[in-house]
């Protein structure tokens, strides 16, 4: 097991810059998610991690030791490092036990070493009973755990795991989520995980960085990136989230139009700057004439029952609409007039992201 280092990281591809000097700390038997919208650098950053590109700048360090630099780099296969791809990558023509036991063969280990190994990464993602089976006999879940067998079968320092759960259905995603995150808190490897899926990155990591161009919007645990996001991108990104323009009328105040809305502010901006308001639709109150405090009325357009709750759709003038998830037994019908309530806590202000 090892920390990773990552200093002022960079890569291009001539005039395209796909990484712009991040700085990452993988502190040793942490699970980071490198997680982001396509292009945003997050499956760059796992190539240069597992040396299969040579950075533009800057440098890749585990226990000290650089792996990667623009004049130098260890090759992949003297790194230490599995690596788990979204396709499986299983061999169709060998069992499960092949499969996962391919690695150790190719190091030469004693057959008894290779037994021991090959028994417990197979125990470790329970497909111990499973050894004799071929792909085809198995499901898309069983099959990427024989991916992660294998890679972990070798006893890597470092694993990186590419989209793994990309080509399931949402059920096994569901499932796979927790299972990852318990091979992890079993085996305690140093582990960088890269999604686009903030479900998985939320349920599976220690650590969240979200990605935009080439840069590492925030980073944090998943509760810090979901309550106290950096900036719009990031609250907007992870979760469902209203976004309201205005400007800022002040400390912990937003404007929209004259009206002023009280908030928390999560990046410092100048009064009368063009700011936005982020709210979650979970937060958004359906409220009564006797409510105040950041209440706005408007009408509902649209009221859709998902089960576990609500989600009505809410038109409030020159705001546009919001969205509010609302309890299952409340019914507001399109056209109906409500009220709204704000919760200033869970009101975040930022000034309005530049393009």
């Amino acid at each position: 097991m090892s920390d990773i280092d990552i200093r002022q990281l960079s890569k291009s591809y001539g005039a395209y810059h796909a990484l712009r000097s991040i700085d990452l700390r993988i502190p040793n038997g942490t699970l980071l998610a490198l997680l982001g919208p396509s292009g945003c650098g997050k499956s760059t950053t796992l190539q240069l991690l597992a040396g299969f590109d040579t950075p533009t700048g800057g440098e890749i360090r585990a226990d000290g030791e650089v792996l990667s630099s623009p004049q130098r780099v260890i090759p992949p296969e003297r790194r230490g490092i599995s690596l788990v791809f979204q396709n499986y990558a299983v061999w169709p023509h060998k069992t499960v036990a092949e499969n996962v036991a391919f690695g150790l063969q190719l190091r030469k280990l004693p057959r008894a070493e290779l037994d021991a190994r090959l028994a417990r990464a197979l125990d470790t993602v329970r497909l111990g009973a499973l050894g004799d089976r071929y792909p085809f006999e198995l499901s898309g879940g069983q099959q990427q755990r024989v991916a992660l067998a294998r890679a972990l079968a070798v006893e890597p320092r470092i694993l990186l795991l590419d989209e793994p759960l990309s080509n399931l259905d949402a059920h096994l995603r569901e499932e796979m989520r927790f299972e990852i995150r318990r091979v992890h808190d079993e085996l305690g490897i140093t582990t960088v995980y890269v999604t686009h899926d903030q479900g998985e990155a939320l349920v599976t990591a220690d650590q969240v960085a979200v990605m935009k161009g080439g840069i590492v919007q925030q980073l944090g645990t998943p509760e810090q990136i979901f309550e106290q996001p950096a900036n719009a991108f990031v609250a907007s990104f992870i979760g469902s989230n209203n976004e309201i323009a205005g400007t800022i009328g002040g400390p912990g105040s937003f404007l929209l139009g004259a009206q002023p809305i009280a908030g928390v502010e999560r990046a410092s901006g100048t009064t009368g700057q063009q700011a936005v308001l982020c709210i979650r639709p979970s937060r958004v109150e359906l409220c009564d004439a006797r409510a105040t405090g950041n209440v706005l009325d408007g009408v509902v357009k649209r009221s859709a029952y998902l089960g576990e709750y609500r989600d009505v759709l809410i038109e409030i003038g020159e705001a546009g609409t919001l969205r509010a998830f609302v309890a299952p037994d409340r019914r507001p019908q399109p056209g109906e007039r409500v009220r709204v309530r704000l919760p200033p806590e869970h009101c975040q202000i930022f000034p309005a992201p530049r393009d």
